[in-house]
Order: C-alpha cells, then sequence, then structure tokens
C-alpha cells in the first residue's frame, strides 16, 4: 500500500498529514484522524459542509445500515432501492457501466473512487484494473469496509467529504464518481465538482455520472415503448412493479442548463451512462424478447451518438479535464477558508 500521507491532507486546516505514535493522522498544531480497520476517517465535522447537513445525514444513516446490506443473491439494498433488477433491466444497466471502462484504460497508479460505496457491481469494479491503487472515499465506513473485501491491498480506503476532499491537489490520474453528486444539496455541488477537478493531476480527466432533472427525450421514448411492447404487454409492466416503497431519500438532480451555466474551472464534454431512468425500466420494459431487444436499440443509439444521449437522455456522463498547463492553479492556490 502506498504511503497515505503522500496524498491526504487535513480537510479542515489544508496541510498535509503524518503518523502519530498512537497511529492517528495528524497535522502540526491542528486536529488529529483515527486510522480504524485500514480506514482514514477524514470527515471535517467541526467545519460544515455536506457532511454535516441534515439531508446528508440521512443519506449517510440509510448507507450505514440497509443500504449496503447484501442479500442472499448478491444484492445490496441500494441496488435493490434504486436499480430495476429484474433480468432484462438489470443485464442492459450492467452493460451501459461496463461501456465506460473505455475511459479507464490507459491507467495510472491512482484511481479516485469518489463516493465509491460498496463497489457493488463488477463492472464498476473493472474500472480500476489498470491502476496500481483505487483510493475509495465514502461518508459511509460500511462501505469502505465492503470495498476493501473486494479489493484488499489494492485499495485505501477514506472516510471523506465530497465537497471538501481530504487529499492534496494535483493527486490522481483520474476519478470515477457514480450517482452521488446529485444526492447532495444543490448548494453544495459546484464544490463537489470543483474538487474532483482540483485533486486530478494535469491531463486527468474525471467521469461523472450525473442525473438530470428534465430528460427531452423522454416522452418520445415512452410513445416508442408503448407501440413496441403493445398493450397487453404494457398491462403485464404494470403488475410487475416492485411493490416495496422507496427509501425516504432526497435526491437534488438539475437540468442541464443549470450546468451548463456556471462557471466551471474545467472543460468539459458529455458522453452517456443511460439514456433511460429507472422508473422508465419499471414502467415501460417487459421483462421478455421485447424488453431486450427494445433496450439493445437504446444501447445502440448510446453508442452511436454518446454526446447526444448524455445531453438529453436521463443520466449523462460528464466527463471533466484538467489541461497539462499550469493555467489552473491561480484557482486552485487560493489559501482555503474554512467555515466557523
Amino acid at each position: 500500500m502506498g504511503d497515505l500521507t503522500d496524498f491526504l491532507q487535513s480537510p479542515v486546516t489544508g496541510r498535509g498529514l503524518h503518523w502519530t505514535p498512537d497511529n492517528r493522522l495528524a497535522t502540526d498544531g491542528g486536529p488529529s484522524y483515527a486510522f480504524r480497520d485500514g480506514v482514514a476517517c477524514l470527515l471535517p465535522e467541526a467545519g460544515g459542509g455536506v457532511a454535516a447537513s441534515d439531508a446528508s445525514q440521512t443519506v449517510r444513516d440509510f448507507y450505514e445500515t440497509e443500504g449496503w446490506a447484501e442479500d442472499d443473491e448478491g444484492l445490496f439494498g441500494d441496488t435493490k432501492a434504486f436499480v430495476d433488477t429484474r433480468a432484462v433491466s438489470l443485464a442492459f444497466t450492467r452493460k451501459c457501466m461496463a461501456r465506460l471502462s473505455r475511459h479507464f484504460s490507459k491507467g495510472g497508479r491512482y484511481l479516485l473512487d469518489a463516493g465509491s460505496g460498496a463497489i457493488p457491481h463488477k463492472e464498476v469494479l473493472a474500472y480500476g484494473d489498470q491502476y496500481e491503487q483505487r483510493v475509495c472515499v465514502d461518508l459511509a465506513t460500511s462501505a469502505l469496509r465492503s470495498a476493501r473485501s473486494k479489493l484488499g491491498e489494492r485499495g485505501i480506503y477514506v472516510q471523506g467529504d465530497l465537497t471538501n476532499l481530504p487529499f492534496k491537489t494535483g493527486s490522481f490520474y483520474a476519478v470515477t464518481c457514480n450517482h452521488v453528486i446529485y444526492q447532495i444539496p444543490l448548494e453544495h455541488q459546484p464544490a463537489a465538482f470543483r474538487e474532483l477537478w482540483r485533486v486530478l493531476k494535469p491531463r486527468g480527466f474525471g467521469v461523472v455520472v450525473y442525473l438530470w432533472s428534465y430528460v427531452p427525450l423522454a416522452r418520445r421514448l415512452e410513445r416508442l415503448a408503448r407501440l413496441f411492447m403493445g398493450k397487453r404487454v404494457m398491462d403485464l409492466v404494470e403488475t410487475a412493479k416492485p411493490s416495496e416503497p422507496l427509501p425516504e431519500l432526497s435526491h437534488h438532480p438539475q437540468r442541464r442548463s443549470w450546468f451548463e451555466a456556471q462557471d466551471w474551472p474545467f472543460r468539459y464534454t458529455f458522453d452517456t451512462f443511460r439514456i433511460v431512468d429507472n422508473a422508465f425500466l419499471c414502467s415501460h420494459i417487459s421483462d421478455d424478447w421485447r424488453g431486450r431487444a427494445f433496450l439493445r436499440a437504446l444501447f445502440a443509439s448510446q453508442q452511436l451518438a454518446p454526446g447526444f444521449c448524455g445531453r438529453y437522455g436521463a443520466f449523462p456522463a460528464i466527463i471533466i479535464r484538467k489541461p497539462r498547463t499550469a493555467a489552473w492553479r491561480s484557482i486552485v492556490e487560493t489559501p482555503l477558508t474554512v467555515p466557523r
């Protein structure tokens, strides 16, 4: 395992960390942090931020309990709550996950998995295959323990806040961040995007799977699905909807116009993760050859026009990049202001 102090910093002071004799991580004259069961606990509890908000505490409580609890079939509570787990829909979703792996094919030393959770899908686990180590950061220690059971010594595990990452500027070759930022309250989402960019090395990149609140393609795809499936099949889909209520978690997706109006310090392009959301799959896709054929056509569309599908579909994969020039330094070297 690489030395954590090579790239960790205090989320409160922004200074580098060193080991103390009692196996804690500390800064000179600043707070110290526990290192328990292979997890560096670096939440900036005293400094505010998303980790201290009521909405994020609800999310954290869910993931510390049932969210990352695994059932006998190997499905996590998060997957059962927010993914259509019927065979046809789940195969499509996993194919969409695997498609994004091409972004990570070159590899490097460190891949940051921001909001890693338990890394519940083998397709997402494969993103780190070409990297020496995967650095998993999450609010929930239960997620990090589960991730550790998959990665072992190839992983580094940090309990931290995405809006105030405890990593030095320019630490990572690449970042993956899947279905996390839209769970963060809106006022903190820009900080999360900027933090992912800050910790990238020059010429580094991040792949951020987000959710648009308005999907221009939704109505057309719904009409196509009804025509293709037929009324009898659609009635069967309706009766197959899950009866279990979803957890009451606050999600805060925004329109694409909101994202494009921000004064981002990074360049970005759009790819796509999945053109339709979970509600569409549950309501319009039958778990038979018809559903499989319809989703095969959607996947082909995503491959042929990934930028278009990312802009106008449900789940974009936003590709952020840090240039090789030093123009970005004036932004990231601004002294850290710590909320009181």
